[in-house]
């Protein structure tokens, strides 16, 4: 492929595939890769459905979240790993009091 087909694949999937959204948080090598994986078991999954149908559901329920991922850019699981990270590193962290001991060689 030569450069100027590259460049018009690259300007259809960044104008019209990847929605802009203001709440995103997966960035553009993992949207890209949700989209072409999610596509593929999304396939796969339609494919079958009349030889496996209950992995073929799980197919694409996986695959039509990863798309959705890929397009939209938001990832719940994510979004809700990030804030329970930001939690655990707070500065509201409660401690637990120990108490002391008056004669270390006491067994509790």
């Amino acid at each position: 492929m030569d450069n100027s087909m590259m460049n018009k694949v690259s300007e259809t999937i960044d104008q019209r595939i990847l929605q802009n959204n203001p709440n995103a948080n997966v960035e553009k090598s993992e949207r890209l890769i949700s989209i072409g994986a999610g596509a593929f078991l999304t396939l796969k999954g339609i494919t079958n459905v009349f030889s496996h149908p209950l992995i073929a559901m799980a197919e694409l329920g996986i695959g039509s979240s990863l798309l959705y991922r890929g397009v939209t850019g938001y990832c719940a699981i994510k979004n809700k790993l990030e804030h329970e990270d930001m939690m655990s590193h707070s500065s509201i962290a409660q401690s637990v009091p120990v108490p002391e001991r008056a004669n270390p060689s006491e067994a509790y």
